[in-house]
């Protein structure tokens, strides 16, 4: 009965609504301009060809704009109807009778600069972007029918640089369309204050009005505040698990503008656990806020900017000061909108910035203000006026140094070695506590993540709008003429669950800082622009990739969320295991008296935890001792009524395995969705067996002479560097003199093309990152996206693995320098094949193996030497010579010495890169 009462009051207020506007949706006459060109403000109609349009849309949805000159592009998906200029729409419109005398406004809710002409007469013009434009008609416009037409321009009217810098804009992303998007109407403005604009960096002032189709609002953020390093809801402790926005909507090429559709947006984000969005360098529309609202999602709207903040560019400052003030009035009421961001990685004028955030606070003082998203890239740390941080890094830091960071993987460009994963023998225990500890103010770690996946070329058929993925289709291209097509669906699948396990890494890392706030992932959502950057789990279209699910990614992305906290992840048999537990706690409640359940089983083979004690936060200590069995739990009690990082106990044992095992810790909280989980290695321990193989570092005669009688050789090359990938720049060879483990003599040496060892996928894009690099004179990475190989070959009987990359592989990858095989047969397949990146495909192989007259070789390009300081170096290094013992060891593919040598010597193919820049990196 409610709900047929709530029905019948919505439907009788649907009514009231309508008597008040009118909709302009529908077909408009639409005439282009020459592309560039405005039309000129003067009582003439028409200037070309009339075309019909239906609006709420843009040129592109229409298919009224200019085929792509160019379909090689790879920088960013390709408009199939682009335009740039003025375009204008026009119509009939008919006031009725009873709106005599009463003042009427143009609603137009999205879009570009525009010009209003009524029967001819030019209204007014208003350049606002992130906002609707409001145009109140003039008083001799009386009841009856009018032309009315309206000059919509995406090629004038704001700053220059908005247009290749503001996710409003870009072509990177949303496109720099030109139409109305969003509700079209005339409305009845006798209930607001009215006034026409004066300047075209004027207008009607926005307001905050009530959506028509907002939903029922939550109690989500009634209590929003700061205290000290954290923010808090509602009386507690939260931890803003964001992502971060830019207007990627593939088919239309334009912001989504129903409350539908941002429901199916944001609510996938909460699928995964996302409570946070920040729009990089862009405000999205009321929908997007109404959506939040019902969903319980903060939004971090910016100004349409990312550049320099000059105060001496008084177009500029002033255009973006209207901008916010714009948004804040508009949308300012909207529970979910609680802080704000001048722009992305600013950098300029930090006093004007402070004015800024000082008047804004002025319109609107229940928000959050910050400067620009990572401004000055965090080196000029926290000032005054700024109430958090959203940074990578807080203040300067040394080359080498990660000592001010916030996040755990940067570009090869940002920090030494592309930072902390990439860089340490893999633990979890690194977090941000030294950087964040001394900030004052809530710090959110800025652009998390950004770990490539190799694309998914079956996405291709998606792409039935207004965007075509011809950059997709180069790199399908690159990869068929490099022989490696039949491998695309591995490479994706390999790299993208490597990607998975890093983001967990980058993620657990900010939850394990004491006073860290949150953090804004780059991103769940692939990225098609800036060089075409592959770094969602998700793909453009906000749907799976098949590499993970929202209930395992949620394991790490939750408002509760247990965490092991171990300072490596592989061991010796014998070796201790002493690990801590904690609960990352904002779920808003006490966990005290619920237990923490541990499970620990063995994925393949027996193992042991011998002389185990269990101890809680309040001393109470529990001693277990395990006969030889498959699995072994426990339970740990939690005593802490505390928010935020929670000490709940430790684990303390002995491994003991019978054979190289893969374990699964998990840890689950009764009676929650809580749960995490985490993979060790054990191995036995026992020296290296060496003997029945041929160790060499160099391919020399003495080699060859025992490949011809029938002998197996291990070759390991290696490298007078870890130097960069096989590139025009960047190519290099190995000329170093070589001695084999058996002091075989010094011979002519083959001098094979290499890239470095890079244990990490790729950081956002190899192109712009090379140029960057290249720029700044600082080492370039190694451009790859992780390793793909068949566990079941029997060279990995001695080393678990799956088909892709995981933290056992660290020692082995980082000593490693791969092979670069492009002149090898086409259909040859490495044992343990390194996936490059889109922009080089090179066939890169880490283990391969050939017939060589009458003897077996095998080429491992690691230093399995220096990788067997570390217990998983050595199982790989042992488990590759019991293969080669082995009668499994019978390679398929044959090579003479000479065909080798020859195609070791020989130059790989070149991919020409052109430089590829990035606005921040001035």
């Amino acid at each position: 009965m409610k709900k047929s009462i709530l029905i019948a009051c919505l439907g009788l207020v649907s009514l009231g609504l309508q008597a008040q506007s009118i909709s302009l949706a529908g077909e408009w006459n639409v005439e282009l301009g020459k592309s560039g060109s405005a039309f000129a403000k003067s009582k003439r109609v028409l200037q070309g060809e009339v075309k019909r349009a239906i609006l709420p849309g843009t040129i592109d949805t229409n298919r009224l704009g200019f085929a792509p000159k160019d379909t090689m592009e790879t920088t960013h998906l390709t408009r199939l109807y682009a335009y740039k200029g003025a375009a204008r729409y026009s119509r009939t419109i008919n006031i009725p009778k009873d709106w005599k005398k009463k003042p009427v406004e143009l609603f137009l809710e999205r879009t570009r600069p525009t010009w209003v002409y009524v029967d001819g007469e030019l209204v007014d013009s208003c350049n606002f972007i992130s906002t609707p434009q409001r145009y109140l008609l003039p008083k001799k416009v009386k009841p009856g029918k009018h032309l009315l037409e309206i000059v919509v321009d995406n090629g004038r009217g704001v700053p220059d640089q908005v247009y290749g810098s503001s996710h409003a804009y870009t072509e990177d992303t949303q496109t720099n369309w030109n139409g109305i998007i969003g509700r079209i109407e005339l409305q009845l403005a006798s209930s607001v204050e009215s006034k026409s604009a004066e300047t075209l960096t004027g207008a009607i002032p926005s307001r905050s009005v009530a959506s028509p189709s907002a939903l029922q609002m939550p109690d989500f953020a009634k209590d929003f505040h700061i205290k000290g390093a954290h923010f808090y809801a509602n009386g507690h402790r939260i931890f803003l698990r964001g992502k971060h926005d830019a207007a990627v909507w593939p088919l239309t090429g334009h912001v989504e503008m129903s409350v539908e559709g941002w429901m199916k947006y944001l609510g996938t984000c909460k699928k995964y656990g996302i409570n946070h969005v920040r729009f990089h360098s862009w405000c999205p529309p009321e929908a997007a806020f109404v959506a939040a609202d019902n969903l319980g999602i903060y939004l971090q709207p910016e100004l349409p900017f990312w550049g320099a903040f000059d105060k001496k560019d008084e177009r500029l400052m002033a255009f973006l000061h209207q901008e916010g003030e714009n948004i804040l009035r508009e949308y300012g009421h909207h529970p979910s909108f609680r802080m704000m961001a001048l722009g992305n990685e600013l950098w300029g004028d930090i006093d004007k910035m402070k004015e800024f955030v000082d008047d804004f606070r002025k319109i609107a003082p229940d928000k959050y203000y910050t400067f620009g998203s990572n401004y000055y890239l965090g080196y000029q740390g926290i000032k005054e006026g700024m109430d958090y941080f959203t940074t990578c890094r807080i203040g300067g830091e040394g080359w080498g140094k990660y000592n001010t960071h916030t996040r755990g993987s940067f570009s090869f460009a940002d920090a030494y070695d592309g930072g902390m994963i990439n860089h340490f023998h893999p633990n979890s225990t690194m977090n941000f506590d030294e950087a964040c500890d001394k900030a004052g103010i809530p710090i959110i770690s800025h652009e998390t993540g950004q770990f490539q996946t190799y694309p998914d070329y079956w996405e291709i058929k998606k792409y039935i709008g207004v965007l075509h993925p011809y950059n997709f289709e180069v790199f399908r291209r690159r990869l068929a003429a490099a022989g490696m097509l039949s491998q695309a669906d591995d490479f994706h699948k390999a790299s993208g669950l490597w990607s998975v396990k890093l983001y967990k890494a980058d993620i657990e890392m900010d939850l394990r800082t004491r006073n860290m706030a949150g953090f804004q992932l780059l991103d769940i959502q692939d990225y098609p622009g800036q060089g075409s950057a592959f770094v969602g789990i998700l793909d453009a279209f906000m749907e799976s990739k098949g590499i993970t699910t929202p209930e395992e990614w949620r394991q790490w992305c939750s408002p509760v969320v247990p965490l092991l906290e171990m300072k490596k992840f592989c061991f010796e048999d014998g070796e201790k295991i002493q690990a801590k537990v904690k609960v990352a706690n904002y779920g808003g409640s006490s966990l005290k008296g619920k237990k923490l359940k541990w499970h620990l089983a063995a994925e393949n083979g027996l193992f042991c935890m011998d002389d185990g004690t269990f101890s809680t936060k309040d001393g109470e200590v529990r001693k277990n001792v395990s006969d030889l069995m498959a699995e072994d739990e426990g339970v740990l009690n939690i005593f802490s009524y505390d928010e935020g990082l929670v000490d709940v106990g430790e684990l303390n044992g002995v491994f003991h395995v019978q054979k190289p095992t893969k374990l699964l810790l998990t840890l689950n909280i009764e009676g929650t969705e809580a749960r995490n989980s985490y993979e060790l290695w054990v191995y036995p321990k026992k020296a290296l067996e060496k003997k029945g193989v041929i160790i060499a570092k160099d391919l020399n005669q003495e080699v060859v002479k025992v490949l011809e009688k029938g002998g197996k050789v291990l070759w390991m090359p290696t490298a007078s560097s870890h130097f960069v990938a096989a590139d025009d720049k960047a190519l290099q060879s190995d000329n170093s003199v070589l001695q084999s483990d058996n002091s075989v003599s010094q011979s002519d040496n083959a001098t094979p093309y290499t890239v470095g060892g890079l244990f990490q996928t790729d950081y956002w894009n190899y192109r712009m990152f090379k140029t960057i690099c290249e720029n700044n004179k600082k080492k370039v990475s190694p451009g790859t996206l992780g390793i793909l190989t068949n566990p079941e070959h029997p060279i990995f009987k001695g080393f678990p693995t799956e088909m892709h990359t995981n933290w056992q592989w660290f020692p082995v990858i980082k000593e490693s320098h791969p092979l670069v095989l492009d002149n090898f047969a086409k259909d040859y397949r490495p044992i343990v094949q390194v996936i490059d990146n889109i922009e080089r495909n090179h066939k890169l192989g880490l283990v391969m193996e050939w017939k060589v007259g009458a003897g077996k070789f095998l080429v491992c390009m690691s230093d399995l030497e220096k990788a067997a300081k570390y217990p998983e170096g050595k199982a790989f290094y042992q488990s590759v010579l019991d293969y080669m013992r082995s009668a499994d060891f019978n390679p398929s593919a044959e090579i003479t010495v000479d065909e080798l040598k020859k195609k070791l010597a020989e130059k790989p193919s070149q991919v020409s890169l052109k430089e590829l820049n990035n606005i921040s990196q001035y």
